[in-house]
């Protein structure tokens, strides 16, 4: 009886659904938005290259770090109240980034944008649950999963079109659009949504804030580090930051091992099929949050395409996760999760290959549209079967904390996938740069500018404009190459950690070694 009084009545549950599919979309569009917008962002910020990964990297820090804490306010305070409070700080912060005066404030709004994701995010599932009957639950889930992929796969490619049109002002219009969305959104929460009981015990200093703040001050000083260690004369500097950040991350995981009620359960990583399905999270992850954010730049600056072709080819993409997603997570309790996260993962790896031989050849039409639809094959045979190995490897009174972890892996990797592999692009971009016949002041300057930004004043020749797309070639195909061998890693995780249909009703708690 507890759980009926927090349902809407049916005439209102239609605006619950409405209320999530609102806010998922702010959350998730404005991380692919945002590397569509980066060159404009980049050229009329004067930001380097480091600058713009942070424009990045800043919200993705804090949404990895903090969407745990975020869940649980909404457990301790009530979830109408926390997550309306998180799409309003979501739409203030979003205000701030369009008015940005340069790159250094456009990375502290990313910042706060991120953290406000995070109280944003979780709330957009669990307000469809808790408003929703259990027995009109899945339907209500799957309308909100197909809604959020369309939207999702819409918004890279109408950001594109205000790039292209809205001149100056357009990247700062991706932003500012959020304001009266949220408005909006806050306003049907309001008005026709009612409010829930708190659903856990205890107040603001019953959370694991030492280890929210353990957990960020790490992945930044990680992330920082690898960021770093592609710049000139860097190396020194970016060690430095490393070793730092090793270093909190084992002192978080020993605070997080000791803590009676910790942010992240690590004693769930004893269970192998949980282990194997974050770490295949992570290798696939990471491969897709750099190829979101490196690709555009070259579509857009190397080889000098509207902005709307970058957009656009999100738009096959998501709708190829959107369309193999269902099939394969009905197919998982035929044929269980092995099969389908050790082909998913190998056809993602095939896929990038084929958007390294797209890149050599230098063909948008025949070449990037198809190999990111492939790419969305591969992810749409992964994701749901994914999920499925997650909830399926730990208890049922554990599926949350389950949840939860493999939420943050998967935005935590798309952090290190544009830190991590943005050095190794940095690396062959300079090596590139380096080998050319140009003189060398001109290299110099070349090698200040960095990957992906508009070359104007003395470099705007056609000598080094040439060059430009050689490098970022180069240095992209090597990023699709080590992608692809990440992915394929990940398929032999799946095939090494998962179970087959006939081993689902044993493989909860299990924590033996191999399938």
């Amino acid at each position: 009886m507890k759980s009926q009084r927090h349902y809407c009545p049916p005439e209102r549950r239609k605006y619950v659904l409405i209320t999530a599919i609102f806010a998922s979309a702010m959350g998730f569009i404005d991380f692919s938005v945002v590397a569509v917008a980066l060159p404009q962002i980049r050229t009329l910020l004067d930001a380097n290259f480091s600058q713009a990964q942070w424009i990045s990297n800043a919200y993705m820090l804090f949404l990895s770090a903090l969407i745990l804490l975020g869940g649980a306010l909404g457990d301790r305070f009530g979830l109408k109240f926390v997550f309306g409070l998180g799409i309003g700080f979501f739409s203030v912060t979003s205000l701030a980034c369009a008015l940005a005066w340069n790159a250094e404030s456009l990375i502290i709004f990313r910042a706060l944008q991120g953290a406000a994701a995070a109280v944003m995010i979780p709330g957009s599932m669990a307000i469809i649950s808790i408003n929703t009957p259990r027995a009109e639950r899945g339907r209500a889930l799957g309308l909100w999963v197909a809604a959020s992929s369309i939207t999702t796969s819409l918004g890279p490619l109408i950001g594109g079109i205000v790039l292209t049109y809205g001149g100056e002002w357009g990247w700062r219009l991706i932003f500012a659009i959020n304001v009266p969305l949220g408005a909006l959104t806050i306003f049907i929460l309001w008005r026709f949504v009612p409010k829930d009981l708190p659903r856990h015990a205890g107040g603001l200093m019953s959370l694991d804030w030492t280890g929210a703040l353990l957990l960020t001050l790490s992945l930044g000083l990680i992330a920082g580090g690898l960021t770093y260690l592609g710049e000139l004369n860097a190396g020194g500097w970016a060690m430095t930051l490393l070793g730092a950040g090793v270093c909190l991350a084992g002192l978080g995981i020993f605070w997080e091992w000791r803590h009676r009620d910790p942010m992240v359960n690590l004693r769930l990583f004893r269970f192998t099929a949980f282990a194997g399905s974050n770490g295949l999270t992570f290798l696939v992850w990471s491969g897709i949050g750099a190829m979101v954010f490196f690709l555009p730049m070259l579509i857009i600056v190397g080889w000098q395409l509207p902005a709307t072709y970058a957009g656009a080819m999100f738009l096959p993409f998501s709708l190829m996760i959107a369309l193999f997603s269902p099939l394969s997570g009905r197919m998982v309790d035929r044929f269980g999760t092995r099969i389908f996260l050790t082909l998913g993962p190998i056809v993602t790896g095939l896929a990038f290959l084929f958007l390294a031989w797209a890149i050599v050849q230098q063909s948008y039409w025949f070449g990037v549209l198809p190999a990111t639809l492939a790419v969305g094959i591969g992810l749409g045979l992964t994701a749901s079967p994914l999920s499925a190995a997650v909830m399926n490897a730990v208890d049922d009174d554990q599926s949350g904390a389950a949840s939860g972890i493999n939420n943050m892996i998967a935005r935590m990797s798309n952090l290190f996938g544009i830190a991590g592999l943005g050095a190794l692009v940095s690396m062959v971009y300079a090596a590139v740069i380096r080998g050319s016949s140009l003189d060398p002041s001109v290299q110099q300057l070349m090698l200040a500018a960095g990957y992906g930004e508009r070359l104007t004043g003395p470099l705007y020749q056609i000598a080094t404009q040439n060059l430009q797309v050689i490098a970022m070639n180069h240095a992209t195909i090597a990023l699709c190459g080590v992608i692809a061998l990440m992915a394929f890693a990940g398929g032999l995780v799946g095939w090494l950690t998962q179970t087959g249909v006939q081993e689902i009703s044993g493989a909860v708690g299990s924590t033996d070694e191999g399938p």
